[in-house]
């Protein structure tokens, strides 16, 4: 019985120090999904949400032009 109360310690305290520690598989920090997106993107594309580039004078996915 003590054997078993231990083990269900073991287990809770490996869950959550494993489950709080921010990464992911691959061991590099999770980042928010804002902070993924390149530093060359700016707003997504307002008629189909493809990323584009504050330089870009019209979408290169839906070739809509912009302003």
């Amino acid at each position: 019985m003590l054997e078993m109360a231990l083990a269900a310690v073991f287990v809770t305290v490996a869950a959550i120090a494993i489950g709080g520690r921010g990464f992911n598989t691959m061991g590099m920090s999770s980042l928010p999904h804002f902070a993924a997106i390149e530093d060359s993107s700016d707003l997504p594309c307002p008629w189909c949400q493809a990323q584009t580039r504050e330089i870009d004078d019209h979408c290169a996915s839906c070739g809509q032009r912009f302003g």
